[in-house]
């Protein structure tokens, strides 16, 4: 991995104007320390991304990666950002710098990488050894910042690799409390100085409840280690953020105050007898479950958030009666059920999946609801938590578990023979309710019995026609169109629809599905102001999969003939000339799946005379770089290769490296396959192009560099398939052969289509 540095830099900013200048001109001053910065504009309003731009643009570096955000995400999920594409080891979250001290932040890199067992480095504080330690430090004024924390994220485990999204501060404070009692690196000597424009938060309520449940999660405290956590947690007080007028629920925020939770919840109950709907209670009671961070018991007891007295009042004429909040969500009878909501999940979706349900408890009304959960040979623990959802028989709960990754499509169809729902309602485990979106789109079907498929729309999708981006107000509220994003589909059970599982893991079964209907005689809808969340890609990323992958472009072929798509006007490409002719059937080729149209139509263009008409021209960059990828695709070689030579002065596009890569990658070409990967920018770099870097070493037998290498990509990507299967390949090599199987077998299980292991020794996958 060329040009890898050493130290990734986060830098989120959020309103610091004032203090952003010298905060970069710090970093971008130091040398001899290899490092990426990534900085993160989240919804600033003070114009910080003039100042941002302005720095940028002096000092050049290749290695920074600038990204904004119109309206704040939050630390933590901003962190989260940067951790999800970061290349370094070891990695810094200052939120301001006045200086850099660059010998003692060497010194603590050098440390970090050469020790054993220290997972960071911490400056001006010593880490907490045991409970009672970390007790009293919790109770402390003074703790330690975000910057006072390096971390080596190779000694980190996949699991405990991210930062608390709820908290607004003290993120690194909260994830040495989540580990268990480790090593650290102490700095007496400070390698940086926070700007003194900035203000330090002080830690508050929310904060040291949150480290004190933190710590109570551990596994390692128990007994008595956690009655004497729990104490400190049970007397705890704080300032309410509501007022209340009603006198009870006045002393039962005190009781909150207080830390009486138990009985806080008691007197909130007798309240909600009284008013089922009192907006004040229902808050009250949604905050003190939500301190207490128990996951299932939270999403049984949650209920609906208050909405506006107009909401409420076209519910009271849309819904039935809701369930009391004093009591747990009861889950429906069978018989009362009108929607079944299906959530396939795989790898380690457990996190996703925990999100996306207490969203639902919060948000939706579950007296009429079912949860129907595919579990896809999932590596996590979501076995576990899925039993326990079952045994709490939260809202039904059934699962199917499939031994191997059964793919989307097979997944929903072995949901839906299950059903129990007039309604289907089919998401993504990475999907977040805001509002009762399944109510609403459910009484969208009711009133549109024409329609057999109706979606939301929402921030992230591959459908621009729901993307919220896209929404007016004036828009009615039902649109018809062609074809809906699977990220949430409500169907009607009764059109007795299926998908199709020839599309495999994933791409075009949701696109497939909306044909079929149409093709019976029904209609496709989607609600313009029925909006959900949607973290995109958190299941298909980890898999490698992208509309750069094969199994995409596979999927678009299949697609294309089993609904006889047109690929093409003749009469449109008549218009233009020869050469034009060509460069058009370029855009329109499947780059991987040809389509035997194309390839007619190309055949008959490329005549001796264009050939060399083609050869003798001196053409622009861009229209070199669609020549050479149209005559890759049409496997030929010989004037493909002749114009790569005029490629050595040029930029070429990223995707057309890679699509040049995976050619020769494909044929065994490695030294082609190198020579553009060296072509790759710092901030193009990705884990496909380690993946065939590590592919080339294993294929060239340099195991002394692939399996460090193996090692580093499998803790930045666990679920990633072709990385077991590689180290199935660098087993085999080694003569284990037992270890080798037991490879190939967790390849097949995240993806069976690309990893099938029948024989035990198949190797020719491709990436």
């Amino acid at each position: 991995m060329p040009n890898k540095p050493l130290l990734t830099v986060s830098i989120i900013v959020q309103n610091h104007r004032d203090v952003i200048e010298s905060t970069l001109t710090s970093l971008y001053e130091i040398s001899g320390i290899p490092f990426e910065l990534f900085i993160v504009d989240d919804g600033s309003t003070d114009n910080s991304d003039e100042v941002i731009q302005s720095v940028l643009d002096y000092y050049q570096h290749e290695q920074t990666f600038y990204f904004t955000h119109e309206k704040p995400a939050g630390l933590g999920n901003s962190l989260n950002e940067i951790l999800s594409q970061r290349n370094g080891r070891l990695f810094w979250a200052p939120q301001t710098i006045s200086e850099i001290n660059t010998e003692q932040l060497s010194l603590r890199l050098e440390q970090l990488t050469e020790s054993t067992d220290s997972v960071l480095a911490l400056q001006n504080h010593t880490l907490p050894t045991g409970y009672e330690e970390w007790i009293n430090l919790i109770s402390q004024k003074n703790l330690p910042q975000n910057g006072s924390f390096i971390w080596d994220l190779s000694a980190l485990s996949p699991g405990n690799r991210f930062f608390n999204p709820y908290l607004k501060e003290f993120h690194g404070l909260e994830l040495a409390a989540r580990l268990d009692d480790i090593s650290s690196i102490k700095s007496p000597k400070s390698w940086f100085t926070p700007s003194s424009l900035f203000e330090a938060p002080e830690p508050d309520f929310n904060l040291r409840q949150e480290l004190l449940l933190t710590l109570l999660r551990r596994a390692d405290y128990g007994g008595q280690m956690r009655e004497t956590i729990l104490q400190p947690l049970q007397n705890l007080s704080a300032k309410s953020k509501e007022s209340y007028d009603n006198d009870l629920l006045n002393e039962a925020v005190q009781m909150k105050q207080d830390g009486r939770f138990n009985s806080a919840l008691e007197l909130i109950g007798e309240v909600l007898e009284n008013n089922p709907s009192h907006s004040g209670a229902r808050n009250l009671k949604i905050k003190i479950l939500e301190k207490k961070r128990r996951y299932v018991e939270a999403s049984e007891l949650k209920h609906q958030v208050s909405k506006s007295e107009k909401q409420e009042k076209e519910e009271e004429k849309q819904e039935p009666k809701k369930q009391s909040a004093t009591e747990p969500h009861q889950p429906a009878d069978p018989e009362d059920v009108t929607t079944s909501l299906i959530i396939p999940t795989t790898t380690y979706g457990k996190p996703a999946l925990e999100h996306c349900l207490l969203s639902v408890s919060e948000h939706c009304d579950t007296s009429q609801l079912e949860l129907i959960v595919v579990d896809n040979a999932s590596l996590d623990n979501t076995h576990d938590y899925l039993d326990e959802l079952k045994e709490r028989n939260f809202l039904n709960c059934r699962v199917i578990t499939n031994k191997k990754n059964a793919g989307f499509a097979a997944s929903v169809n072995q949901a839906m023979e299950k059903v129990n729902g007039d309604y289907a309602c089919i998401i993504h485990n990475d999907i977040e309710f805001v509002d009762d979106a399944i109510a609403q789109l459910r009484d969208l079907m009711e009133s549109h019995p024409k329609y057999a498929v109706i979606g939301p729309t929402t921030d992230k999708t591959l459908n621009p026609d729901q993307s919220t981006q896209n929404v007016q107000e004036e828009d009615p509220d039902f649109l018809r169109t062609e074809y809906l994003d699977s990220f949430c589909m409500m169907l009607r059970t009764d059109a007795n629809l299926k998908m199709d599982k020839a599309y495999q893991l994933a791409f075009f079964e949701d696109i497939d599905l909306c044909f079929q209907a149409r093709a019976k005689d029904f209609k496709v809808g989607i609600a313009p102001h029925v909006q959900v969340k949607h973290h995109f890609g958190t299941t298909t990323f980890s898999l490698d999969l992208d509309t750069e992958s094969e199994q995409y472009w596979r999927n678009v072929s299949y697609f294309n003939e089993k609904w006889n798509i047109e690929v093409f006007s003749e009469d449109e490409l008549k218009s233009l000339s020869t050469f034009d002719q060509l460069l058009a059937l370029d855009d329109l080729v499947n780059p991987l799946f040809p389509e035997p149209k194309i390839q007619q139509q190309f055949e008959r263009l490329f005549t001796d005379e264009l050939k060399t008409e083609i050869l003798n021209t001196q053409h622009d960059d861009e229209t070199l770089c669609k020549l050479v990828h149209l005559f890759m695709v049409m496997e030929e070689r010989e004037i493909m290769r002749r114009l790569e030579d005029k490629l050595k002065n040029i930029n070429i596009p990223t995707s057309l490296i890679y699509q040049l890569v995976r050619f020769y990658f494909n044929r065994n070409i490695y030294s082609r396959c190198t020579h553009y990967l060296n072509q790759l920018k710092p901030q193009n770099e990705s884990l496909r192009a380690d993946l065939y870097r590590l592919a080339i070493l294993v294929e060239n037998k340099d195991l002394d560099e692939a399996i460090p290498m193996l090692k580093e990509l499998m803790d930045h990507a666990p679920a990633n398939p072709m990385l077991y299967k590689l180290a199935g390949d660098i087993h085999k090599f080694s003569g284990n052969k037992e270890e080798a199987i037991s490879f190939y077998d967790l390849a097949e299980q995240i993806n069976p289509f690309e990893f099938a292991n029948e024989e035990k020794d198949a190797f020719g996958f491709k990436l």
